[in-house]
């Protein structure tokens, strides 16, 4: 249960739902409960995206360049192998309505292009992270 939360779970909610928030980034330093609140505030926004809420867990990549692949394997787009990844990934989620939760995205901050990729390339995606830092890309709105 999200105890206290319940304010910030409605703005962040409203954030990205009302205000068109298409990248909202949830900022504090370790152990304050962003993920958790992602998670409260995803379910929330489920109904919102056709597609539904793919969590993507970046604590265990460690190299801001698989972060790409990372994306892809939990959205279930395929890897062909033919191309770099992300292209992989764009060329699924073009076709999708759905909401993409970056969880730790501070491990991986120079990855932060492949965010603005996706926000350009798939209108209809929208991007929950968490973060001890800000990804600091256009359309990024901290909360």
């Amino acid at each position: 249960p999200m105890v206290g939360r319940e304010r910030d779970r409605a703005a962040a909610r409203a954030r990205l739902l009302e205000d068109g928030a298409r990248l909202l980034t949830l900022v504090g330093p370790g152990g304050v409960g962003k993920t958790r609140l992602a998670l409260a505030v995803a379910h929330d926004a489920a109904p919102a995206f056709a597609d539904g809420v793919v969590f993507v867990d970046l604590a265990p990549v460690a190299d801001p360049a698989l972060v790409a692949s990372a994306a892809a394997r939990a959205v279930g787009a395929p890897e062909s192998g033919e191309q770099p990844p992300l292209d992989d990934l764009l060329e699924f989620l073009r076709r999708r309505e759905m909401l993409l939760v970056l969880d730790n995205f501070e491990h991986v901050l120079a990855a932060a292009p492949t965010a603005s990729a996706v926000l350009a390339a798939c209108l209809e995606v929208a991007l929950l992270a968490t973060s001890r830092v800000l990804l600091r890309v256009a359309g990024e709105h901290a909360f």
